[in-house]
């Protein structure tokens, strides 16, 4: 799967020329894409899993291209995925940056730095988006293909707290805070936001 998202970045970039190189980059640090995943404009006859994204036990995102008529071809298909599952990494990342980020506001003394933040949350991404499944798709009447992408909650909270001991290996008290089931509920309610 990673081998055919990076496949579908290159060929977008080549063929589109209207994306930047940070706006397909899911972990870029510009300023606009690390703020906030921008949400999508729903067109008012859109099905219902369109207008209500969130669901429980998943991080869901849904996500459009434009696409030149309503014959829905494969590349159509895959930039739209494309577009999907760079939201997705993006959403997920941000959750789990700033997950780590409160937990640490809670210590009194913090012990991991931005980067190292920063590459876990990469990696959990990655992982993530991996796993994750189209639930729905529909073409709008203005030719506009929706697709939903969701992840399981309960897995990204799971590699979290796995990835977890890899900034708190020093601190066990840490680890096994983070570790406990009662946590692992807080973390999947506070990904499903």
């Amino acid at each position: 799967m990673i081998k055919n998202l990076l496949a579908i970045i290159s060929l977008t970039f080549i063929f589109s020329g209207c994306f930047s190189l940070s706006s397909l980059n899911p972990f870029s640090d510009d300023e606009e894409i690390v703020k906030e995943v921008k949400p999508t404009k729903m067109p008012e006859d859109a099905p219902i899993w369109v207008k209500e994204i969130n669901e429980k036990n998943s991080i869901s995102i849904v996500a459009f291209s434009y696409i030149k008529d309503a014959d829905v071809k494969e590349f159509d298909k895959k930039r739209t995925l494309l577009i999907a599952s760079n939201k997705l990494s993006k959403k997920i990342y941000l959750k789990t940056i700033e997950y780590y980020k409160e937990y640490e506001q809670k210590l009194d003394n913090p012990m991991t730095f931005d980067q190292d933040l920063k590459n876990i949350a990469e990696q959990i991404s990655l992982k993530a988006v991996a796993k994750s499944k189209i639930k729905n798709s529909w073409l709008s009447k203005d030719n506009r293909l929706f697709v939903k992408l969701s992840v399981d909650s309960d897995f990204v909270a799971t590699l979290i707290q796995n990835e977890s001991k890899n900034i708190y290996k020093v601190n066990k008290t840490l680890y096994k805070n983070i570790l406990s089931n009662r946590a692992k509920t807080l973390l999947i309610e506070y990904l499903e936001k």
